[in-house]
């Protein structure tokens, strides 16, 4: 089950073969000059704040897409019906969070939870961006509207695996299980691809 927002409380991150400092507090050292692969820097923060989020609007924006684009008259529908459901599915996800999480939260009104909710919640949008304008790339390239869509579906699947792929990786996840856990992260996609071949 989902955490309510004011449960999303980031983790201390594991010591990294750091130095102690003050009062005790670990610090992470590095050789001077030498920056981090962006990678290794993508997985520190999604260990700290796991990207369900974006995930979520991801899988909504990449449905809506495959359905909304069979037989659409003009490829605006597509981005306009995706857009609007991503926004209703926000508000959908902020008005539970809020709401239910009010439950066991005595300490902050609901419209302060609601204010929270609006704001720690963005990631649902965000998630649907990437699909959206890779179909507008797409469509604006010369495909038909159907062929933007798959394009920008078939994105969705790899965003998943590329996930999958980091989460099975800092978990010690190696070789064959590596693989595997990348493939049923992006098989989730898949579902997608398979309705919209369902529907054409």
């Amino acid at each position: 089950m989902e955490p309510s927002h004011d449960e999303r409380v980031p983790g201390a991150p594991a010591p990294r073969g750091g130095a102690g400092g003050r009062g005790g507090e670990v610090t992470e050292t590095r050789p001077p000059g030498r920056v981090r692969p962006l990678w290794h820097r993508v997985g520190d923060r999604w260990e700290r704040e796991p990207p369900h989020d974006l995930l979520y609007g991801a899988i909504v924006a990449g449905f809506v897409m495959a359905v909304s684009s069979v037989h659409a008259p003009t490829g605006d529908r597509v981005v306009v019906a995706t857009s609007l459901v991503a926004v209703g599915y926000w508000l959908a996800h902020c008005y539970v969070d809020a709401v239910s999480g009010r439950f066991h939260d005595s300490g902050h009104s609901l419209w302060e939870r609601t204010l929270a909710a609006l704001r720690l919640n963005l990631g649902v949008l965000l998630g649907a961006v990437p699909g959206i304008v890779v179909y507008l790339v797409g469509h604006a390239l010369g495909l038909a509207v159907e062929q933007a869509a798959l394009v920008a579906v078939w994105c969705t699947v790899v965003l998943l695996g590329v996930v999958g792929f980091f989460a099975a990786y800092r978990a010690g996840a190696r070789g064959g299980r590596l693989v595997s856990e990348t493939a049923l992260a992006a098989a989730f996609g898949g579902v997608v691809i398979a309705v919209k071949y369902l529907l054409h």
